[in-house]
């Protein structure tokens, strides 16, 4: 039952993210990491207890000594449980993603982790040592962009590396939970050079089992796709996803889905199948350009970082000065149809960040945290992480506390859960990211999950946590 103090702190975050005074978008005061981290903070990631974990070019936070990697407590300090060590040396991470188990899986470009051979992948123990039951034999030979969990427990990696473990996986493979390749997954020739470099830097699972790539690459396994694909379940191109030429003039650096199959895609293109899209659009499930989706001019320069909220809004973090012609620094957010939402933004008469952003994360209350390269927020100094206001009904869930209580049985479970009526919704992990769904279900099949703490969320916003065995 190690995973319910996990849930409880969820689920208590689902019914706290109404009505908030405080300006959406402003520094929040309680996030205070002191000094902070020394250098540039490239990657933030949520863990289910509320911890957030962080990477980049650092050498201490606050003081003490974290080399590359951290994690800090719900108020912003360094939680000094975590001790990685050595880290990764020299190299950076450039991804983090928690198991539902709690240990964490870590890549980038280093050839070993505090003096362990792990090569530009490796599993870590909650308390920051390596886990030398997660072995990846000879791993990737280049650098590791982007790791994806499974509801299955497999992992999806990618990156620009040629081969991994000495077998030809040009950007793309599929691990056990043990590290080990899983040979049921075959992308044949995979990413094709697309200038002068080849890389995955987002996935996106649909419950079907499907995945959608994007980043840098012209072509998969043969067949022209510029930056963005989608491939069945055993790796092999899924044709009826078609983006025509897709992103063009750059590539494509997040990418997040939508419940309704829709997919937001950001980084430093222009067009998206020939239409002028700059850095930021959204696309159908087939692959089409969604054009209802009107950004307008949209971001003046790079969107590097991506977090949908529960209410169809979409934030964006990155090195931009303005949003269709209107002044705004690094982060934003917009509304469904890809307007800007002003009421989102610094205090007034504050100016936000002196720099810009990496990547972001959104807490299950709606806050959002940002890392990057800055040393104050609306005055107020916070070197290279912050924490900023969600303000609204903007939690995770977005589930009001007048609705009728969601109810389902047994709790724990080990492969189904029943509930009194038929409900359609999707599973969530704790980092809220959808690792299944069902449609007008009264036992809904878990059997495919990983141990670990999920929430049921149905369609119409009731949530149930549960943890499956």
């Amino acid at each position: 039952m190690k995973h319910l103090p996990h849930l409880a702190l969820f689920f208590s975050g689902l019914l706290t993210g109404f009505g908030s005074s405080a300006q959406p978008g402003s520094v929040d005061p309680t996030f205070d990491p002191g000094s902070g981290p020394d250098g540039r903070v490239f990657v933030t990631s949520m863990q289910g207890d509320g911890k957030v974990l962080i990477a980049g070019d650092l050498g201490q936070v606050a003081g003490i000594p974290r080399n590359k990697i951290a994690r800090l407590n719900a108020d912003g300090t360094l939680d000094t449980t975590f001790d990685p060590g050595t880290g990764p040396g020299a190299f950076n991470v450039t991804c983090i993603t928690e198991q539902p188990d709690g240990r964490i899986l870590v890549g980038g470009g280093f050839p070993s982790f505090n003096g362990t051979s792990s090569s530009m992948i490796v599993r870590l123990n909650p308390d920051g040592s390596v886990d030398p039951g997660f072995d990846t034999g000879l791993g990737a030979d280049w650098i590791v962009f982007a790791i994806a969990l499974q509801p299955d427990g497999k992992i999806l990696v990618g990156g620009n590396f040629d081969t991994f473990d000495g077998l030809p996986r040009s950007g793309v493979t599929r691990l056990n939970d043990d590290g080990s390749q899983d040979l049921t997954f075959s992308p044949g020739s995979g990413l094709g050079t697309n200038g002068p470099a080849k890389t995955i830097n987002a996935f996106a699972l649909q419950p079907d089992g499907r995945i959608v790539i994007a980043g840098q690459f012209s072509s998969y396994d043969g067949t022209a796709r510029n930056c963005i694909a989608r491939l069945n379940a055993d790796g092999s191109l899924d044709p009826t996803f078609d983006p025509g030429s897709g992103a063009a003039n750059g590539d494509i650096r997040d990418m997040v889905r939508q419940s309704d199959g829709k997919l937001v895609i950001a980084g430093g293109f222009t067009h998206y199948n020939g239409v002028s899209r700059p850095r930021f659009t959204r696309v159908n499930g087939d692959g089409s350009l969604d054009v209802d989706f009107s950004t307008g001019d949209g971001p003046d320069s790079f969107v590097l970082a991506l977090a949908l909220q529960p209410d169809g809004r979409i934030l964006l973090g990155g090195f931009f000065d303005s949003y269709d012609q209107v002044v705004v620094r690094d982060v934003a957010r917009v509304h469904p149809d890809g307007t800007l939402d002003g009421a989102y933004g610094s205090i007034p008469g504050a100016f936000g960040l002196d720099n810009g952003i990496y990547d972001i994360v959104l807490q299950v209350d709606g806050k959002l945290i940002i890392g990057g390269l800055f040393s104050e927020f609306d005055g107020t100094p916070r070197n290279n992480v912050a924490r900023l206001e969600g303000g609204g009904s903007t939690s995770v869930d977005g589930v009001a506390s007048v609705q009728e209580p969601l109810r389902a049985w047994p709790n724990p479970t080990s492969d189904a859960l029943m509930v009194a009526g038929a409900i359609s919704g999707t599973i969530l992990d704790l980092q809220g990211r959808a690792m299944g769904a069902f449609t007008k279900s009264t036992t809904i099949d878990v059997s495919s999950l990983a141990s670990g703490s999920y929430v049921l969320r149905t369609d119409e916003g009731r949530a149930f946590p549960f943890v499956k065995e």
